[in-house]
């Protein structure tokens, strides 16, 4: 067995990728990893509400470039900057490239997220940038969060995939450990796949088959020298460090649609949506959390507490449509249906609130002219405040 000793948990994950090139480089696998990504009308309409189309786009941990050709296809006009830290991941995704033919080349260059000098040499600020699946395998995201920081517009917007506490690997390693196999580097051997397969026997639960995962799976999300596997809570906590504050969770319309079935949502106001996002998550923890921060500290992307003289508007994410109401003729029901997530749920709203309602969306953004019918009481505000939650509005 080697010896570590003297060799830092960030080395062994550099040499790891550097052996196992990820995601695995054949198109198959490429298409399925990309399917992973969230929908781009998402990531706009929470991480830069109001705003047009990126412009600049980086890729930070690319691997073999399965999320920059994802990127690529959603914005065929873009300038796309792909980074990794493996040369050898970087070769595969040029030659992957020279296949491809989508359109403006994409920039792919070998670059360490952790280094002090990572935004040097970039060419400028970007309007959005994706880490998915890398900052899990940091020892110290927080670094990494503020040098995207640096090369981030003021309006700009980070999306961020990464593990949860309910990850398959965080009970699976110390089981694997218990059982005599070393966890920290992949051997692919045939006790591992056979441990694999009781494991998955006895977790039957659609997460998917380990057992027949790829060596180059295994070895990045299963067997590896650092994980970290942390809440909502925890990875908020690491993204205020670095200057940004979390906008929402493409799982937080889901979960409140399903509190708001039994009409327990109001217990969690007046949170704002970063903290309402991590006090689900405690309640059901997640395995992998895509969530969408914007620039700012703690708290300044709440509507409440006399912050609605902010810039609030409709995202986008939402088609409305308006129905007689059965509770008097002083209210409407509203109608709310998100083709993106295959949510719809509606409330009553009064008169007042309709047309304000109506205004904004026609405007398809800011509606100053109809603030006042989300501040004149208390249940305006809590409304307010659901619909900012459940992405129907954003704060600009």
């Amino acid at each position: 067995m080697p010896d570590h000793s003297t060799v830092t948990s960030e080395e062994r994950t550099k040499r790891s990728y550097e052996r196992r090139p990820y995601p695995a480089t054949d198109r198959g696998r490429l298409g399925d990893q990309g399917a992973s990504l969230p929908p781009l009308k998402w990531m706009q309409a929470i991480g830069r509400p109001g705003r047009g189309a990126p412009q600049r786009v980086l890729i930070a941990g690319c691997g073999t470039g399965v999320e920059a050709f994802v990127m690529r296809r959603r914005l065929p006009t873009a300038e796309i900057v792909a980074v990794d830290f493996s040369p050898r991941s970087i070769a595969v995704a040029r030659r992957l490239q020279r296949t491809e033919n989508a359109g403006r080349p994409i920039t792919f260059a070998v670059a360490d997220l952790t280094e002090e000098a990572f935004a040097q040499g970039l060419g400028g600020a970007f309007d959005l940038i994706t880490c998915h699946g890398v900052l899990s395998y940091i020892p110290r995201p927080e670094r990494v969060l503020k040098n995207l920081a640096a090369c981030t517009q003021r309006d700009g917007a980070l999306y961020l995939g990464v593990n949860g506490e309910a990850h398959p690997a965080t009970r699976l390693r110390p089981w694997l450990a218990s059982l005599g196999l070393a966890v920290d580097e992949l051997r692919d051997e045939r006790r591992l796949r056979e441990l694999l397969g009781l494991w998955d026997a006895l977790n039957d639960d659609g997460g998917g088959e380990l057992a027949s995962m790829s060596a180059t799976y295994l070895g990045g999300d299963v067997c590896g020298p650092h994980f970290n596997n942390w809440s909502v809570a925890q990875w908020r906590s690491k993204a205020h460090r670095g200057g940004w504050e979390l906008a929402g969770t493409d799982v937080l319309p889901m979960a409140l649609q399903l509190a708001m079935e039994r009409a327990n949502q109001s217990v969690l106001f007046p949170a704002g949506a970063g903290l309402v996002a991590a006090r689900l998550d405690a309640a059901r923890p997640a395995g992998f959390h895509r969530m969408m921060l914007r620039r700012g500290k703690a708290g300044a992307l709440d509507v409440t507490g006399g912050a609605t003289a902010r810039s609030w508007g409709w995202t986008g994410l939402y088609a409305v449509r308006f129905a007689k109401s059965s509770v008097g003729k002083n209210n409407e029901t509203a109608v709310f249906s998100c083709p993106t997530f295959h949510l719809r749920w509606s409330c009553e709203v009064t008169k007042a609130q309709a047309n304000a309602l109506r205004g904004l969306v026609a405007a398809g953004g800011d509606a100053p002219q109809g603030r006042h019918a989300w501040e004149r009481d208390d249940a305006s505000r809590r409304l307010l405040w659901l619909w900012t939650a459940l992405g129907v509005v954003a704060v600009k």
